[in-house]
């Protein structure tokens, strides 16, 4: 279901009680979704099963560990090109 913003908020009650019955609730502003309302359960769900990006994954190692040199650049860079069916996002790539 889609409800605008301004009709979710005098009747945030009755879409909350949707989506404790499995109902998806998107919430427009401007004829654009912005939000969701979901279930505590499918809230769950999607936490468990949510597996960070390698672009993800990369920030952090970056945040953690600095840049890299223009040689570990070239190194890494190469690796991707001579093995690209060994990197997915779905594998642990750090």
């Amino acid at each position: 279901m889609t409800a605008p913003l301004f009709n979710v908020k005098s009747r945030f009650s009755e879409y909350v009680t949707m989506a404790e019955n499995g109902e998806v609730v998107e919430i427009t502003k401007y004829g654009r979704t912005t939000a969701v309302i979901i279930s505590i359960d499918d809230y769950k769900k999607l936490k468990e099963n949510y597996r960070p990006s390698f672009v993800e994954k990369l920030k952090e190692w970056r945040k953690n560990n600095g840049g890299l040199t223009e040689e570990e650049y070239e190194n890494f860079s190469k690796s991707l090109t001579r093995n690209k069916e060994t990197y997915s996002t779905s594998e642990a790539v750090f």
